[in-house]
């Protein structure tokens, strides 16, 4: 009898280490989705996905758990010893991948904490009151599948308390009302234009925005309950969405006046299921805007002007492309160590105006992140001559694409995130460096693209064929479409694969001393910004 005690009590033991480990290390995943079923659905289907579902948490220590269950169903002492055996390997799985830094764990976070904390109080209490071991197997089985219910009954809860920080959030912007609220929302490009606009207006009027990659309706919510306006004449919120009814949803909070709607392009793809769909949500900013307000979009871009005469406030386009006649159209933008922009704009006040601009940014593509904001500008009173002078203070924002110094290489970081026209736009940035420099393109492909995905990524490595001299494939998702899609007959390039983290970081310092330029596209281990941290500066390289 004493035996079984002191075997209950081993196994308990080595139960807790073992469940709040492997429990963290599945919310880590849920984390890495935002807690969301249609992303978290997405990533399966992935290759790193697919790889989880097959990894030994899920798949075959559940393999292992039937197993036992089946042969010493009947045999409690021995089912105990296997038990205890079971627990020692995990525990010494688990100090092998702490060891080597591949232990996965969500970052600190009241959900986190909240999902690890029931998920482990449903298996103890399951434990408690059935007193059966055999139920300490048939947790281990559907362990993935508790806390994946443990998350959607979270969220369930936590929409609930949503909709109050909506209301609040709400009642608090109405009593400011001479604060202008400017929405931006698109597939692309919602980031650098908001930080651009905020500079541009800032010059003259007080300026709130919504900080770093706050675009959710809880985040900007949160954000406007612990903002003072009081002082401020301008609110601009950038607007993210996954699903149609996202972006209408925080502009009936916030009730902007005015609009930009990047492009819509495939990102998240997979997640809205269409075109279509995407084009849908992305316009509800556009027809939320009131009779006196202003709607701006992308000319050049199909899905956005494709509806613009539905909308009931005054539009204003940019772009490149005359035919379409924007009203702010980018006549030239010549990239180099001093950029020139050169737009045609047809002024408020209705004169028309061949307007040159200085801008401190990086690559070509900038010239449709600044068009938008100039056109917001005129639009608020700002002169002709308030607007050149804030356009040539504009430089580049934190996450937008900046180059720096690495030792004797260049590091061109657009490490943010990464869309189809975002990562050809960083191509450009790196075929403009000398090609006597060997180019190097790190990316591990674009995400949520879809049913387009395989074919996008074709297309993108024809592209990196042109530009680079070697590229270096760091998750298993896209090499087939990646290695597919170099054109070997323009250019011989090296692709190589680095799944592994710190093989990827001796690489790159390999790197160091070497005239190279390296674009990193898309995001990549903490260990490599860890790395490159150290050598950043405020100057482009």
């Amino acid at each position: 009898m004493q035996t079984l005690s002191i075997l209950n009590l081993i196994i308990a033991v080595l139960w807790l280490v073992s469940a709040t480990i492997d429990t963290a290390g599945h919310t880590y995943f849920w984390q890495l989705k935002w807690y969301r079923i249609d992303r978290f659905k997405d990533f399966l289907s992935t290759k790193q996905g697919q790889s989880y579902v097959l990894s030994y948490p899920v798949f075959w220590r559940g393999l292992l758990a039937i197993a036992l269950l089946y042969f010493l169903h009947h045999e409690t002492l021995l089912l105990k010893y296997s038990i205890i055996s079971f627990f020692v390997i995990d525990i010494i799985r688990l100090g092998y991948l702490y060891i080597h830094k591949q232990l996965r764990r969500p970052q600190p976070s009241i959900k986190a904490l909240l999902i690890l904390t029931i998920s482990l109080a449903v298996e103890a209490i399951w434990l408690l009151f059935t007193h059966n071991w055999d139920i300490l197997l048939l947790v281990l089985i559907v362990r993935p599948f508790l806390i994946g219910g443990v998350v959607i009954v979270i969220n369930e809860i936590t929409n609930l308390i949503k909709k109050i920080y909506f209301i609040r959030a709400e009642k608090k912007l109405k009593k400011y009302q001479n604060l202008k609220i400017i929405g931006i929302t698109g597939s692309y490009g919602k980031t650098t234009v908001k930080e651009f606009l905020s500079s541009i207006l800032g010059e003259k009027f007080c300026v709130i925005y919504t900080p770093k990659n706050i675009n959710s309706d809880i985040g900007i919510s949160k954000f406007i309950l612990q903002t003072d306006f009081s002082k401020a004449h301008i609110f601009i919120v950038e607007i993210g969405a996954y699903n149609t009814g996202d972006v209408q949803l925080v502009c009936d909070i916030v009730h902007p006046s005015i609009g930009i709607l990047t492009a819509i392009n495939e990102q998240h793809l997979s997640l809205f299921g269409s075109m279509e769909k995407i084009q849908s949500a992305k316009y509800e900013l556009l027809r939320a805007i009131p009779k006196n307000g202003l709607a701006i979009t992308n000319s050049d871009n199909e899905y956005c002007r494709e509806f613009l005469d539905e909308i009931k406030a005054k539009v204003a386009t940019f772009g490149i492309e005359k035919k379409y006649g924007p009203t702010c159209e980018i006549e030239d933008l010549t990239d180099g160590k001093h950029q020139v922009l050169s737009v045609d704009i047809l002024l408020q006040h209705g004169e028309k105006s061949l307007i040159h601009f200085h801008p401190k940014t990086t690559g070509r593509h900038n010239a449709l992140n600044i068009a938008p904001c100039i056109l917001v500008a005129d639009f608020l009173g700002m002169s002709k001559e308030e607007i050149i002078t804030a356009v040539n203070n504009v430089s580049d924002p934190k996450t937008a694409i900046h180059s720096y110094s690495y030792g004797k290489a260049t590091i061109v970081d657009d490490s943010y995130n990464s869309n189809p026209q975002g990562f050809k736009a960083a191509l450009d940035v790196l075929a403009a460096y000398p090609s006597a420099r060997k180019r190097v393109v790190i990316t591990r492909g674009m995400l949520e693209l879809g049913d387009r995905s395989e074919e996008l990524h074709e297309e993108i490595a024809g592209e990196i064929s042109f530009v680079a001299d070697e590229l270096v494939i760091i998750t298993p998702d896209f090499i087939e479409p990646l290695k597919k899609g170099i054109a070997p007959r323009f250019k011989k390039i090296v692709v190589s694969v680095k799944t592994n983290p710190e093989e990827l970081l001796s690489y790159i310092q390999s790197l160091k001393e070497t005239d190279v330029v390296i674009l990193l596209e898309n995001r990549v281990p903490s260990i490599i910004h860890q790395e490159l941290d150290k050598y950043k500066t405020n100057s482009t390289a």
